[in-house]
């Protein structure tokens, strides 16, 4: 692996040899960050790696794997891996000990604002996150001084825009990528597309080769670029290797599900995935939408098979999603008196502190 030049108050070490000569000296030497690189993609390493990252919980560890499959990808994140880097180029590396210095090794910033990364998953297509996800935005975006930031990763061929605006985005996520080594605050600000002047969008790409510029590394440096900028980035999620990959960014994750069976079974599926990649359940919530009278699955059934209570109900809308598809405009904003915009107030107000304006769905169906 070609070697990255570091910076002079850096204090490094170079190891070579199997990774099972190396542990001993590695764990001896407790390294506040650890790349390790030129190993074959297999159980064993994924093995060897998980009892580095037990023995080194406080260091950032590093992966340096060309091509990782999604498979070994998710598993290595769960071993405790940070970031599995895709090139050993030495500007590759450099980049992803740098990225690993600000996320794991600098102490939290005095004053910081009370920024928000909020990822919103659907438990299976069609369950309605992308919908869900454009409205809050839209609804956090009209308290006065937030900063909203709204990314599709619904990848490919993502629609969040489509209950948001009819005019074309000049540019879009792969258009970010391509200046991912240049961009700043001030260039991130002048390429997304921007719904209202506090709140501001990146769109999925449209084509397949478009799609081919974005990669897991680069989405998640955009990601943690855009977090100071912003008091709130939400990110339309889907389970893929870029979703996964940004998972450790987010102070929340938002399953939404549907109340029918294969929904309710991929709600849980993903449940048991944030439990076993060892993130806090405290920032874990389930989200049901479309809710009506002659929902298969009882909110109360699913709770008590997930393990887990439903932190809200939306009720099905759909004249409000309609019109909000052919118009181009958040459903709240076309009808704010409809339970469904109620129940995205609320929601924003929790987020922010304030005191909704409505009532909550809840209490329209007496389930709280």
């Amino acid at each position: 692996m070609p070697a990255a030049t570091f910076e002079p108050q850096d204090q490094v070490t170079r190891l070579q040899g199997s990774l099972a000569d190396l542990q001993t000296r590695v764990v001896a030497s407790q390294p506040d960050l650890l790349v390790l690189g030129g190993f074959e993609q297999n159980d064993e390493l994924l093995e060897k790696m998980e009892a580095l990252c037990t023995a080194l919980p406080h260091a950032a560890v590093l992966l340096v794997c060309a091509n990782p499959e999604s498979g070994f990808l998710l598993r290595a994140m769960r071993a405790g891996v940070r970031e599995v880097i895709s090139s050993d180029a030495p500007d590759a590396i450099k980049a992803a000990v740098t990225r690993a210095e600000a996320r794991f090794l600098s102490a939290p910033q005095a004053g910081r604002k009370n920024n928000r990364c909020i990822g919103v998953m659907p438990a299976k297509g069609g369950d309605g996150a992308s919908c869900l996800v454009a409205n809050l935005a839209a609804e956090l975006s009209q308290t006065a001084n937030l900063r909203v930031l709204l990314i599709d990763l619904s990848l490919p061929f993502g629609d969040v825009e489509l209950f948001l605006t009819r005019e074309t985005a000049a540019h879009n996520m792969a258009d970010f990528s391509d200046e991912i080594e240049r961009l700043d605050g001030a260039l991130l600000e002048g390429m997304t597309h921007h719904i209202a002047a506090n709140f501001h969008l990146i769109p999925s790409p449209q084509t397949i080769d478009q799609l081919l510029h974005i990669t897991p590394g680069y989405v998640h440096r955009l990601i943690s670029i855009a977090i100071p900028h912003y008091d709130y980035v939400l990110l339309d999620l889907q389970l893929d290797t870029v979703s996964l990959s940004v998972l450790e960014l987010l102070d929340q994750l938002v399953v939404v599900t549907t109340m029918n069976v294969p929904s309710v079974r991929h709600a849980s599926q993903l449940i048991r995935m944030w439990e076993s990649l060892g993130y806090a359940a405290a920032k874990l919530s389930v989200v049901v939408n479309a809710f009506h009278s002659k929902s298969i699955v009882r909110i109360a059934d699913f709770e008590k098979t997930v393990g887990l209570r439903v932190s809200r109900v939306l009720p099905l809308e759909i004249d409000g999603v309609e019109s909000s598809l052919l118009k181009g405009t958040a459903a709240v904003r076309l009808k704010p008196k409809s339970d469904f915009s109620r129940t995205i107030n609320a929601w924003a107000a929790e987020l922010t502190g304030q005191t909704p304006t409505e009532k909550s769905i809840w209490q329209h169906f007496g389930i709280k």
